[in-house]
């Protein structure tokens, strides 16, 4: 017998929206690692599709900073090859 984690992701490819819980996946953890470095009022980490990540930020010191981390963020989602970020 598997886990529930591999039940539910069965049933999310059944469903047809395995696409869109990784999306909100990988947004929820992306959000907890910049809020390592940027306080959570300063962005708002709106969506990823297709290897994007969209990042809504409070001014270009804040996009510059989460520009200057892409590659210590694109390690902490671990499960994302191709993330690419869009501030």
């Amino acid at each position: 017998m598997g886990n529930l984690g591999d039940a539910l992701e069965k049933h999310a490819e059944r469903l047809g929206i395995a696409r869109q819980v990784e999306a909100a996946d990988v947004v929820e953890r992306a959000t907890k690692e910049i809020a390592k470095f940027i306080p959570r009022e300063d962005f708002e980490v709106v969506s990823f599709n297709r290897g994007t990540l969209k990042i809504k930020v409070k001014s270009s010191v804040v996009a510059s900073e989460i520009r200057m981390r892409e590659a210590e963020l694109r390690k902490a989602i671990n499960r994302l090859t191709r993330l690419k970020l869009s501030v």
